[in-house]
């Protein structure tokens, strides 16, 4: 046997090095693989804290408004439209057809409300109004929470 190893030293340390040379990318594709799934999971992580805040601004628009406050109102729906379109931009390649829809619709109501708000004050509207806008409201919440749902689902889906 030592006479063995002695005359076959190099080509059992060649076979040897080509063993661990195949274990050793074995591991590191799996750390690639693994280093890509991280990666993947705190992008959507991000797009769940971003919803988050966004439907945090809309259930404040929601407040504002039944408590009569259109000027703090008015301000959150600015805020609410650009966040909209940085989402959509930002997350675009992400989104599912459904939740780039979703935006869009809530987009839509945001400038109506919009509209609402800055052609009268809340005061001033009739009962049939300020029902109007709080649904428009609430509508426009219920697709920022439905939407953060979404995100969270995605995360806990990969996770």
């Amino acid at each position: 046997m030592r006479d063995f190893l002695t005359k076959n030293w190099g080509n059992l340390a060649s076979v040897a090095g080509l063993v661990f040379s195949f274990l050793a990318f074995l591991f590191s594709k799996r750390a690639s693989k693994a280093a890509q799934e991280a990666r993947n999971s705190a992008r959507r992580q991000s797009l769940g804290e971003e919803m988050s805040g966004a439907s945090q601004i809309a259930k404040e628009i929601v407040t504002y408004v039944s408590m009569e406050r259109g000027e703090v109102a008015l301000l959150r729906v600015n805020e609410l439209i650009a966040q909209t379109s940085y989402l959509v931009a930002r997350w675009n390649s992400v989104l599912l057809a459904g939740s780039k829809s979703n935006l869009q619709t809530a987009q839509d109501r945001l400038h109506k409300i919009l509209d609402g708000l800055t052609k009268n004050p809340i005061t001033s509207l009739s009962p049939a109004d300020k029902r109007g806008l709080t649904q428009a409201c609430r509508a426009v919440s219920a697709i920022f929470s439905e939407e953060h749902g979404n995100a969270v689902r995605a995360v806990d889906e990969r996770g």
